[in-house]
């Protein structure tokens, strides 16, 4: 049956509604990139039109050997008119979806567990339905999938235990967002934060002992550290542009993330205890989402040098070094690369 006009146009309202809601709310930092339509992590400021594709370089032959070992990176990917997980090797050589056969419109923020066997993602499965959380098994073919989130409100960020027993994540339920524990049937163990403002894009460290994430409670998206029951909450960086999105290092000694303090998003790392603060990305092009390989060398992040969402890859000693990582898709955004170097289900 074919819906009518207003039934479409419905459903697509809603739906732009949904795509938006796991996103932070508008900063009153000043314009300078535009909204990008339909994403769930909107760029905080808006004004400036889509960036002049830049002149990219993809990886030596020699570089592209050592890339290829260092197991695969998961990202999210628009193809058809839906978003999917994706799944890409390092060097590009192959690239799978994993959610094109599934009932969903949305699937995006996809991250490893600890052993590479399962991804969590965010999902939208209709226009009517609301953002929750889902656990997908890699090796499984057709890759199985359970909801772990059901409850009314939007639930994102999901960052798993380095145990792989747990999942910490964001939840939306109350008009505020808290972060939240959960085992992997999606039974809620613990609530971390309970703060007027928003918390959100929480990362567990390596040691299990600390989690990072992204607070609005000083005023402005910083990044912030606490242990992993919620105590000892220690604030680490402190700037007039959004600082989020941070990522461990495998060796917990860096946090890498994006911000804006340069007056454009950028890659940077820091230690733990917000000290030794190092760019390593200087495009004039929106740079973000970084999460590192699995021997700690080098970076995945998104960017928009090609024009759109696309992925790149840079050598941590040597940040000049970055690489386009083709992905065939027309907007390719928040990679996750394999915490290990062969993953069940995708090798051979």
């Amino acid at each position: 049956m074919t819906l009518s006009f207003t039934s479409q146009l419905r459903s697509l309202f809603l739906l732009a509604f949904f795509l938006a809601a796991c996103g932070p709310q508008a900063t009153v930092t000043p314009a300078l990139t535009p909204n990008i339509s339909n994403s769930p992590t909107p760029n905080p400021v808006a004004g400036r039109p889509s960036p002049t594709p830049e002149p990219v370089a993809t990886a030596k032959p020699e570089v592209a050997v050592e890339l290829a070992q260092l197991g695969w990176i998961t990202f999210s990917a628009t193809e058809g008119g839906r978003r999917d997980i994706w799944v890409i090797r390092p060097d590009g050589s192959q690239v799978l979806n994993l959610t094109g056969g599934m009932r969903n419109i949305f699937a995006e923020a996809p991250v490893w567990s600890p052993d590479a066997g399962l991804i969590a993602y965010d999902g939208i499965t209709s226009p009517e339905s609301v953002r929750d959380i889902y656990l997908m098994a890699v090796e499984s073919e057709p890759s199985q999938t359970t909801q772990l989130t059901t409850q009314l409100g939007f639930d994102c960020y999901p960052s798993f235990s380095p145990d792989g027993q747990h999942i910490v994540y964001m939840a939306e339920h109350n008009g505020n967002r808290e972060l939240f524990i959960m085992d992997l049937e999606g039974n809620d163990l613990l609530q971390l934060t309970d703060h007027p403002a928003e918390d959100y894009e929480p990362a567990w460290s390596p040691d299990g002992e600390r989690i990072a994430f992204t607070s609005r409670r000083e005023g402005n998206s910083e990044i912030f550290i606490m242990d992993a029951d919620g105590s000892n909450l220690v604030r680490l960086t402190d700037s007039w542009g959004l600082d989020w999105r941070p990522a461990w290092s495998p060796d917990g000694e860096w946090i890498a993330f994006e911000s804006w303090r340069s007056g454009n998003a950028d890659i940077f790392i820091m230690r733990p205890d917000g000290s030794d603060l190092r760019q390593l990305t200087t495009s004039e092009a929106e740079d973000g989402h970084p999460t590192w390989s699995p021997d700690g060398r080098y970076i995945v992040f998104h960017s928009q040098r090609t024009g759109n969402y696309q992925l790149f890859v840079l050598e941590v000693e040597n940040p000049e070094e970055q690489w386009h990582l083709e992905t065939g898709s027309v907007r390719a955004l928040l990679p996750a690369w394999s915490p290990v170097a062969v993953v069940p289900g995708l090798e051979g």
